[in-house]
């Protein structure tokens, strides 16, 4: 029973850390041309998930942490301005990653940091962008583009993605996450979750 919760404890703070990035950082990333900001945030969400599975030593945790990342961003559906495909395709991107992440957890090796590390960032943007061909078809999206620019996007996606991931890897000790689960009592991640859904909607009423 120890072991479930501090499992449980680890997803819900990992996911609402994840889900405070996307509320700052991915925000202030949007003022870039449509698409970057994916390239920057893939590699944090990618951290917290893989942090969850290092802590909790379960690869499942991936996907809950990408589930509750995603869900902190359907708090914007309360929001009369916020048209419902503005919330499900950030919403998406995350689910994809997580299963992105989660399929590398289950096939990793140490011994093939990069070529991973790549094939993940340009996993994701390519599944990102066939959802939006073929299932959501939102007004604005990369496959709306010229076909060469899609390439050209994946390719810089995977570069940029993908170098981020393996400094990650690379620097795995250095970067890991310090907080013993072990001591983590559930007050932590409840303010840390409700911090999360608070950013997200003052930050979705302001941009």
């Amino acid at each position: 029973m120890k072991n479930t919760a501090k499992t449980i404890r680890t997803i819900i703070l990992m996911g609402a850390l994840w889900g405070i990035c996307e509320a700052s950082i991915g925000y202030g990333l949007h003022f870039f041309p449509y698409g970057f900001s994916g390239m920057f945030m893939f590699p944090i969400g990618m951290y917290f998930m893989y942090n969850a599975y290092k802590q909790s030593d379960s690869k499942s945790a991936v996907l809950w942490v990408g589930l509750i990342a995603a869900s902190i961003k359907f708090i914007d559906l309360l929001l009369p301005t916020r048209s419902p495909m503005s919330v499900i395709n950030p919403a998406t991107s995350i689910i994809l990653e997580s299963l992105v992440v989660f399929v590398f957890a289950k096939v990793y090796n140490n011994k093939k940091v990069v070529a991973s590390s790549y094939l993940m960032g340009f996993s994701w943007i390519l599944l990102f962008t066939l959802t939006q061909a073929l299932i959501f078809r939102p007004a604005t999206g990369l496959y709306t583009l010229p076909i060469f620019q899609i390439i050209l996007f994946l390719g810089l996606n995977a570069i940029v993605s993908g170098s981020l991931i393996v400094i990650y890897l690379k620097n795995e000790e250095l970067f890991a996450w310090k907080q013993n689960s072990r001591k983590l009592s559930f007050a932590i991640p409840a303010f840390t979750m409700l911090l999360a859904l608070s950013m997200e909607y003052v930050n979705s009423l302001i941009f």
